[in-house]
């Protein structure tokens, strides 16, 4: 085989690598985008029973995920953010970019006091299961699985105690 034989045949392997890529990359889009709808109207579920006007509500919005490496005007992500309002106090379920290996990472913003601490949602498929990750600082993040039970023990601490 001669050089420009070679680099045509590297060309060609090369265009089917890319296009395994972009293949890969739209199906674990879909189900990136599909898994934080379903997550939402669990959410939007679980919550349905105590909603009450100026007390608990929930709302979804369009949302364009960005990050570090892609920019808001250039990302593909385009997925919906979910607000909740509890006692007049914010809590937002905002989609991160997908990580590697279709890595689902939503970060909950409302909910932690700790100054550097964060609180995410986070799903790695193919499980389907929500874990609930606090980290603070350089220690490992707690975690713990993400049901209605464990919502609303985190969404209580937003509500205001009688002091008496």
């Amino acid at each position: 085989m001669d050089d420009v034989q070679q680099l045509g045949e590297m060309l060609r392997h090369y265009a089917e690598s890319e296009a395994h890529k972009k293949q890969l990359f739209e199906t674990q889009s879909a189900v990136w985008a599909t898994r934080i709808g379903e997550l939402f109207g669990q959410i939007e579920q679980w919550l349905a029973p105590v909603k009450t006007p100026h007390l608990l509500e929930v709302s979804r919005e369009d949302y364009v995920a960005f990050g570090a490496n892609v920019p808001v005007e250039s990302s593909t992500f385009k997925t919906e953010k979910l607000s909740i309002l509890i006692a007049g106090k914010p809590v937002d379920i905002v989609p991160e970019v997908m990580g590697a290996g279709g890595l689902i990472s939503l970060a909950v913003m409302g909910l932690t006091a700790a100054r550097y601490g964060s609180v995410s949602l986070v799903c790695q498929p193919p499980s389907a299961d929500w874990q609930w990750r606090k980290t603070n600082g350089l220690k490992d993040p707690d975690i713990f699985a993400f049901d209605a039970n464990f919502l609303a023990l985190q969404l209580q601490s937003l509500i205001p105690r009688e002091r008496g």
